[in-house]
């Protein structure tokens, strides 16, 4: 008998009108959301009941608005970006080269704290080192 490959595409998500199926949680609570609000207010257009244009008209846009983050974007884009939306840019996470002068980062040094004089030893905090010995 011949072997046949395995296939390729076998771990990739399952996707349907080009929304993968993780996804498509969201998209079914949001169309369903859009069917029922409507009906609880008992809303019409023209006599005609609004839930049967507006699940429709949801689950388009659902689907429309997944597809627009997902295709063609790096993983996690939309997050990203929302999240740059949210946050100002002067704000960061520390990096390796900056400083931490954080008073309880410093290790005391006896010889460090009798070589200043009174008058800078006035503007230092003296700082704490815990050590865990077993």
């Amino acid at each position: 008998m011949q072997d046949f490959p395995m296939r390729e595409r076998i771990y990739l998500p399952v996707v349907r009108f080009g929304v993968p199926h993780t996804d498509w949680k969201y998209v079914f609570l949001i169309t369903f959301a859009g069917f029922v609000v409507p009906f609880v207010f008992g809303l019409t257009f023209y006599g005609i009941p609004a839930p049967m244009f507006t699940g429709i008209i949801t689950l388009a846009a659902t689907v429309a608005f997944f597809n627009f983050i997902r295709m063609g974007r790096r993983p996690y884009w939309f997050q990203h970006t929302l999240r740059s939306f949210l946050t100002s840019s002067t704000h960061r996470a520390t990096l390796p080269k900056d400083e931490l002068n954080e008073s309880w980062l410093k290790e005391s040094n006896d010889a460090f704290n009798q070589q200043h004089t009174s008058a800078t030893s006035a503007y230092h905090t003296p700082s704490l080192v815990f050590r865990f010995e077993s």
